[in-house]
């Protein structure tokens, strides 16, 4: 066995008890702090996980199935089965699900850091409102790769790794730039992180049950046989668009009346 912290060698224990799970004081003490800073979600520095059969991390692999199946496919189960690993190997690595969810989103976000963060050879733009209306279509973005990821970050209890609360610093401190106090620049992210959550919901997903079109086709016809369709211009004018083709154009209208009303 080894530290759950430094993945050093454990001491030989002595006596029973509880098996100890840190090698010395200050590792316990670094955990401790850990996880009050980040909360119990945040995986402590562990032994990489043993690679899967074709090499990859089993994080990578559980990305690649949420990609494929959405979110709620995703068990340790399955992931073992298609790690091919033993569950308890992957157990070592992974205590939970709810862990395995926060360490995806972690890997995520990371790989998706903004350009100007990893050398891009450009500044970030420098008025407040293009700097905003860049990292809030930089999260759309890895929302419109990874639509799954919305379902692990929108919550009342999101977690709090390294990478998640970067993104979050990107966003409080170009409020703060603009003269908003911290108080105030939090909420305002709040608002802004809201609308672009809020309209990734309409992202399409894997269809369950009744297909989308057919669905629209039906609703359409329903609406014209009644009447409501005729009634209401907006409705007639909402049944031309589709969110296959129109959702980023919805989405651009949305932000640029959002970050308006946010930084007047």
């Amino acid at each position: 066995m080894s530290c759950a912290e430094c993945a050093g060698e454990l001491p030989v224990a002595v006596g029973r008890g509880r098996p100890r799970r840190y090698c010395s004081r200050r590792c316990q003490a670094r955990a401790y702090r850990r996880r009050r800073d980040h909360g119990p979600t945040t995986a402590s520095r562990r032994p990489a996980a043993p690679p899967t059969r074709d090499g990859r991390d089993p994080v990578t692999v559980a990305i690649a199935l949420a990609d494929q199946l959405g979110i709620g496919s995703v068990s340790m189960r399955l992931l073992a089965e298609r790690a091919g690993l033993p569950a308890h190997l992957l157990y070592r690595h992974v205590r939970s699900r709810s862990e395995l969810l926060s360490a995806m989103a972690e890997q995520v976000i990371d790989a998706h850091r903004p350009a100007v963060e990893v050398g891009a050879g450009r500044e970030p733009p420098a008025d407040p409102p293009a700097r905003l209306a860049a990292l809030a279509r930089h999260e759309w973005a890895m929302y419109r790769r990874h639509p799954w990821l919305l379902g692990v970050l929108a919550g009342d209890r999101p977690p709090t790794g390294p990478a998640v609360l970067a993104m979050v610093d990107r966003v409080v401190s170009v409020f703060t730039d603009a003269g908003l106090d911290p108080v105030a620049a939090y909420r305002a992210y709040l608002v802004l992180s809201g609308y672009v959550q809020g309209m990734a919901l309409l992202i399409a997903r894997r269809p369950t049950g009744t297909d989308y079109r057919a669905w629209r086709s039906a609703t359409h016809l329903r609406l014209t046989r009644t009447g409501r369709l005729r009634q209401r211009p907006w409705l007639a004018a909402a049944s031309q668009t589709s969110p296959d083709r129109d959702l980023d154009t919805w989405f651009e209208f949305g932000l640029g009346r959002m970050l308006d009303g946010l930084l007047r």
